[in-house]
């Protein structure tokens, strides 16, 4: 289970690094690794302290790599949620002007 958990943090480390580059084009700060090596440690410290815990522990923090995976945490799949909910509000992509196209004619009030 400890080979898992090691796994698991390498993953983290991993999935972290590859969106910082991939997203935002610059090398992590080294305190984007220390934060998520901190997450690791307290699941490991758990899993350490209460053996009875240990699959559980290993469970969450591969729940947490598929999420941070997946993006659902920060944006929600990978911000398809968000355009959703944008589409929903702008009522599926569309507005209304207030005008109807013409027949016989290319654009909106029969002006072509």
């Amino acid at each position: 289970m400890k080979s898992g958990i090691l796994a698991a943090w390498l993953a983290g480390l991993g999935i972290v690094g590859w969106r910082i580059v991939h997203k935002e084009h610059r090398l992590p700060a080294p305190g984007v690794f220390l934060g998520v090596t901190g997450l690791f440690l307290a699941g490991a410290l758990v899993a350490e302290w209460v053996p009875k815990a240990e699959p559980l522990v290993l469970a969450t923090l591969v729940g947490l790599d598929v999420a941070a995976f997946l993006d659902v945490l920060p944006a929600g799949l990978g911000g398809q949620i968000e355009q959703a909910q944008r589409a929903q509000e702008d009522g599926g992509g569309t507005r209304a002007t207030g005008t109807h196209q013409a027949p016989g004619t290319r654009t909106a009030a029969g002006r072509g």
